[in-house]
């Protein structure tokens, strides 16, 4: 799934303003810190908006 897609199902944190599409530096961060952790790439499917609010990409 695109970051794209998953901000217009609205499962992924962003600011809209006039068309323009900004992803908050925390979400960012969050992506960055388990793709450096676990050393692998990370899509964005896996930080809906309940993965970011603290339940991890497994559900817990």
């Amino acid at each position: 799934m695109t970051i794209y897609r998953a901000i217009d199902e609205g499962a992924f944190p962003a600011i809209r303003t006039r068309g323009r599409i900004s992803i908050p530096a925390k979400a960012i961060d969050a992506m960055e810190e388990v793709a450096v952790s676990e050393m692998r790439a990370v899509d964005a499917s896996e930080f809906t908006l309940s993965v970011m609010s603290g339940v991890d990409a497994a559900g817990k």
